[in-house]
């Protein structure tokens, strides 16, 4: 999004990404040209295509079109399992950002991300993700949830060979919505305070007073991936739907907005004395 995640005007983008999905598509065609001993070069020749056209694709530079999906499965001997993954419209939102979203997740060396409505999914309790789950729209079966919520839970987990360095900005409301009543509550802010002891994560606090800001209207994070090459994408979440982003500028802009976002949020140390001081409320 630029940060503000107005999406109006990014269809017009070449490099945005409509579809979730592309990320899985992207991640198993490099999983199969890596298994195969194969270079962007190598399969791009066997397929019919460019270096730089499997490039595009692998790093979500370019959607595939189905041809190009074809020939490569083709090239790969996939037996239409790489085929199978090409994006389509109509998945299911959920589904769509586990397939799309989580795997960049994994990868990533460093994330930036703003909430608005909620504590940060990296940041949650299981008491308070299965609250903030439960109030799905429409209303999912409850092994529907329990399947949701494990797969938040475990992307706190994922084994890094270096921790993720991940900084967040909460906003106020967020963190004062009472999501799963005051015992949960407590309990989750007791595990941000722990959360922050560690020197690879950051939370700062945007207060009411802070007024207008740059992100107000919405959710958004900055994935920065280890390359080669290194690159950042874009993921942003609207009332419509979400997205994946990858083209540099629209990635810089955001950047550029998270930082002027954290230049008027509280300072690390504020947050945490902010943190604590509603921990305190909820035990009075």
């Amino acid at each position: 999004m630029a940060f503000t995640c107005h999406t109006h005007g990014m269809a017009r983008q070449k490099n945005v990404v409509d579809e979730l999905a592309l990320s899985r598509f992207a991640e198993d065609l490099r999983a199969r040209r890596v298994a195969a001993g194969l270079s962007q070069e190598e399969l791009g020749a066997l397929a019919g295509y460019s270096r730089q056209a499997v490039g595009e694709v692998e790093r979500l530079r370019q959607p595939p079109t189905r041809k190009f999906a074809e020939k490569l499965d083709e090239a790969l001997g996939a037996r239409g399992e790489l085929l199978g993954l090409f994006p389509r419209r109509g998945v299911p939102e959920r589904s769509r950002l586990l397939a799309g979203y989580v795997p960049l997740e994994k990868q990533a060396s460093a994330l930036d991300q703003f909430h608005a409505q909620v504590v940060p999914a990296l940041l949650q309790t299981e008491e308070y993700a299965r609250a903030d789950l439960a109030g799905t729209v429409p209303p999912q079966p409850e092994p529907v949830l329990a399947e949701w919520l494990g797969t938040r839970m475990e992307r706190q987990r994922v084994q890094r060979e270096r921790p993720l360095a991940a900084q967040f900005v909460v906003d106020e409301g967020a963190l004062r919505r009472q999501i799963g009543g005051p015992a949960v509550m407590a309990e989750q802010y007791a595990h941000i305070l722990d959360q922050v002891a560690s020197p690879f994560v950051t939370v700062q606090v945007l207060p009411f007073s802070a007024g207008a800001h740059p992100a107000q209207h919405g959710a958004c994070t900055i994935l920065h991936l280890d390359g080669p090459p290194a690159e950042s994408v874009l993921y942003v979440e609207t009332m419509a739907g979400s997205q994946i982003v990858a083209d540099p500028a629209v990635v810089a802009q955001a950047a550029r907005r998270f930082s002027a976002l954290r230049g008027i949020a509280l300072s690390p140390a504020d947050s945490r004395e902010f943190i604590r001081a509603l921990a305190e409320g909820h035990h009075a």
